[in-house]
């Protein structure tokens, strides 16, 4: 939905009647689907199996407002609130943020941009687009959550040209839902997150890259350092696209041991039809010096019933070897220590 209309500010009834002319946005998706999983622990700790209703399977669910002013010159004033939720509860997203999935406001030009606010992270834009089931429930992410972090505290610069876009991110405190989550007086490394990526796309062929570094929430974990160098690659060919995608993750700390990981990932995407399309992945976590490092597979099908709502089957195979314990959902999600794991969604998605 989208309204335009004029509002006319003091400074220009005294000029004369002048007005200027706000062009709003409303936008929403709401994702629900019916979830299946194995091995997931009952009262007891041994294997069963759970149902429910499941949100934001492929898009999370959002409502949201995003506008501009023109000022002039081809410059505009812009702003984006985005609030997620559960759309199976009603519940607030991102630990009950109220715009959760993005609050910002900035100057933005013909082919640069800077905004102020909560923002996603480089490796969220510069990356998911070279995941092929993008970066769904089952997906790359299911390796690594950060891959669609966000910051708060940030800001963050865009730039266009031509073929080319890059962008850079400083956040003074990415996580200001913590205490001492950042902005903090004499301790300006707590929360600090940096970011930088490119993307570069002339055709059949894309490419990008993206850089995220993250320092600890605290002022004993100051020092620690997680950083996240990631690559993708796509390439189309006729109703077929091919992805392959990288990240090297290291974390150091003078007073921990370092941790370190390669995650792989390669699929592709068949358009069968205007309405249909099918696309399958692969993805595979090598842990630095460790034999845990889990595999995973899924397989997404989507027919849009309209442009703006679509019906999805997401089914995925979790494979554990060496003491991983990695569920199709992530790592943090509940699954029978030792075991492998199958889940498989089906659900609805409507844009508005």
């Amino acid at each position: 939905m989208k309204k335009n209309f004029c509002m006319t500010t003091l400074a220009a009834m005294l000029a004369g009647g002048a007005c200027a002319e706000t062009g709003v946005t409303l936008f929403g998706v709401i994702d629900t689907g019916l979830e299946t999983l194995n091995n997931v622990p009952d009262a007891k700790g041994n294997a069963g199996r759970r149902s429910h209703l499941n949100s934001g399977n492929l898009w999370g669910s959002r409502w949201g407002l995003r506008g501009r002013e023109d000022l002039g010159g081809g410059l505009q004033a812009i702003y984006h609130l985005e609030s997620g939720f559960y759309s199976d509860t009603g519940a607030a997203g991102q630990n009950g943020r109220l715009f959760g999935r993005g609050a910002y406001v900035g100057l933005a030009g013909k082919s640069h941009r800077v905004t102020l606010g909560r923002r996603n992270n480089t490796l969220y834009d510069y990356i998911y687009p070279f995941d092929p089931t993008g970066m769904a429930a089952y997906s790359a992410l299911t390796h690594d959550a950060v891959l669609a972090g966000r910051a708060d505290n940030a800001i963050r610069y865009d730039g266009v040209f031509q073929d080319l876009e890059m962008t850079g991110l400083y956040s003074f405190g990415y996580d200001g839902s913590l205490k001492d989550g950042g902005e903090m007086a004499g301790a300006p490394r707590v929360g600090r997150e940096l970011g930088i990526g490119l993307r570069y796309a002339p055709g059949a062929l894309a490419f990008g890259m993206a850089f995220d570094q993250r320092h600890g929430t605290s002022h004993a974990s100051q020092r620690m350092a997680d950083r996240r160098l990631a690559a993708g690659v796509s390439y189309s060919s006729g109703a077929v696209i091919s992805y392959f995608g990288y990240r090297w993750f290291a974390s150091k700390s003078p007073d921990m041991a370092s941790r370190a990981s390669n995650l792989y990932w390669g699929g592709l995407k068949y358009q069968a039809t205007p309405a249909f399309s099918l696309a399958g992945m692969s993805a595979y976590t090598d842990t630095r010096g460790s034999a845990a490092d889990p595999l995973t597979f899924a397989l997404l099908g989507t027919y849009d019933l309209s442009k703006r709502s679509s019906l999805y089957l997401l089914a995925s195979y979790a494979s554990n070897r060496g003491g991983s314990n990695l569920g199709v959902n992530g790592f943090d999600e509940q699954i029978v220590s030792g075991s492998n794991q199958s889940g498989v969604i089906a659900g609805i998605l409507h844009q508005f």
